[in-house]
């Protein structure tokens, strides 16, 4: 059986579905299901995210415009077909700004995300 201390990282890396690999998957279901300390470890993780998820997406419902739509849109298909071409040419690198949530005036919640794109990544 694989250390906990190596299947904590494959937990972390598999609520946020980083991990794409099937065997990754199956080698922590496989010791989730012998290990309980990992296995509640494991689902509590995954009940943090979705509460994540649900308090920023009832925090955070902006609206963009009609020109940020296409404008996202029109990358998105440029950059997919420079992906499907083999190639990519571009480094592009974004970090959007910290945001801070806070629960019932106790539990505060910052967030920062940078995202990005290399060449032959």
């Amino acid at each position: 059986m694989i250390p906990c201390e190596e299947i904590f990282g494959a937990i972390l890396l598999t609520v946020d579905n980083e991990v794409v690999d099937p065997s990754i998957h199956e080698l922590l279901a496989t010791h989730c299901s012998q290990c309980p300390p990992c296995d509640s470890t494991l689902i509590a993780h995954r009940q943090n995210v979705e509460l994540l998820k649900s308090l920023l997406g009832a925090a955070c419902q902006e609206v963009i415009s009609d020109s940020l739509h296409e404008r996202l849109i029109a990358q998105t298909q440029a950059l997919a077909a420079q992906m499907q071409a083999g190639f990519y040419t571009q480094i592009y690198s974004e970090t959007f700004s910290q945001t801070t949530v806070t629960i019932d005036g106790e539990t505060t919640i910052e967030i920062s995300h940078t995202q990005e794109f290399r060449e032959g990544f």
